[in-house]
């Protein structure tokens, strides 16, 4: 009877193993930044679309970001290296209890490379390549994950340290899109984005809080050693992709994530404002959701889209909500995902 209730057991348990959904979520990298109204806005859009993850990082912005009506707010170190102003940090933690409230998580950066070719103080003090190459850069780092982590404290939260935070906080990545800007230099530098994914597993024992590459250019994004024994510190392999061209590589990476027991996810996708703009946002997330890999949209906004730069913004409730949302939806009814975020996700 005891062999046969193991068995039957064993058998029940084995479709909960293969019923992971995949799911939707997106990004915005000045949200914590703007007035109550707008940010509660874009998070009660994301909850009726069914999204579960919203993608931001730790790093300054000026005001009127995309014409919205953002504060100004400077980066953690704007005064200094290792000298620490921690309003943006306080502003996170807001977004996060606000996120929480709605069935939202945080996929955190701690920095955003944006800035850093930007001439933020790490540029300054140590060159852009030198961010990623000087012993002294990798050490202020390493300090600079730590404060975030550790030191600092969610005032709101009972004055927990992030790395406790795990019904908040889903993920967190040493920074966005590192070293995007030059491939070859990407290529040979590698290891930065393991060791620094190293740095933020010191700092959070708690599993559930993942850790991210940060995405790369498109099928660059899924590199062999992030499936390594070199870097064990990565759970998640993040896929930028604005090139459309998931089929030349994904069946590969995933063969490669699931054997190194790790994830992979489209942290970055977006659809250029135009007339064939609906039918691009359908394509994409046909082309993802055969793979069942949950994706991550750039960007939604607040206000009217100004259609500044490379025009990717989606405005809740405006022109094409309701094709991302109507996605977001039917991604989030798909299972049998290849990789299972639940404990993750879980709030």
């Amino acid at each position: 009877m005891k062999l046969t209730l193991g068995f039957l057991s064993a058998a029940l348990a084995l479709p909960c193993a293969l019923a992971a959904n995949s799911f939707a979520g997106a990004n915005n990298y000045y949200i914590y930044a703007l007035p109550t109204a707008d940010r509660i806005a874009i998070l009660d859009g994301m909850k009726a679309a069914g999204m579960k993850v919203l993608r931001t990082w730790v790093t300054g912005v000026g005001a009127g970001q995309k014409n919205s009506n953002n504060i100004a707010v400077p980066d953690l170190e704007a005064g200094g290296i290792g000298n620490y102003n921690d309003q943006v940090l306080n502003l996170i933690d807001q977004l996060m209890v606000d996120a929480h409230a709605r069935g939202i998580k945080l996929l955190i950066g701690m920095h955003d490379k944006n800035a850093l070719q930007g001439g933020d103080i790490y540029a300054r003090t140590y060159t852009v390549d030198g961010f990623y190459t000087r012993a002294d850069a990798i050490n202020a780092f390493n300090q600079r994950i730590t404060h975030i982590l550790n030191i600092h404290k969610n005032a709101l939260l009972g004055n927990q340290a992030w790395s406790n935070l795990s019904p908040y906080i889903f993920g967190l990545e040493p920074q966005n899109e590192p070293m995007i800007f030059d491939q070859s230099f990407y290529l040979a530098h590698l290891s930065w984005i393991c060791n620094a994914a190293q740095q933020i597993r010191n700092n959070v024992g708690d599993r559930n809080q993942l850790i991210f590459t940060g995405g790369g250019s498109a099928g660059a994004s899924v590199q062999s050693t992030f499936f390594g024994s070199s870097c064990t510190a990565i759970d998640v392999v993040a896929i930028h992709d604005y090139t459309d061209g998931y089929d030349s590589y994904m069946p590969n990476a995933i063969s490669q994530a699931k054997a190194a027991g790790k994830k992979l996810i489209v942290e970055e996708w977006g659809s250029l404002v135009g007339s064939g703009r609906t039918a691009n946002l359908n394509s994409n997330v046909q082309k993802i959701n055969n793979y069942k890999v949950p994706w991550v949209y750039w960007e939604l906004i607040s206000n009217p889209d100004p259609h500044q730069g490379e025009d990717y913004e989606i405005q809740v409730n405006g022109a094409d909500w309701g094709t991302i949302s109507s996605a977001s939806q039917s991604t989030a009814g798909l299972t049998n995902a290849p990789f299972d975020f639940s404990g993750a996700l879980a709030l």
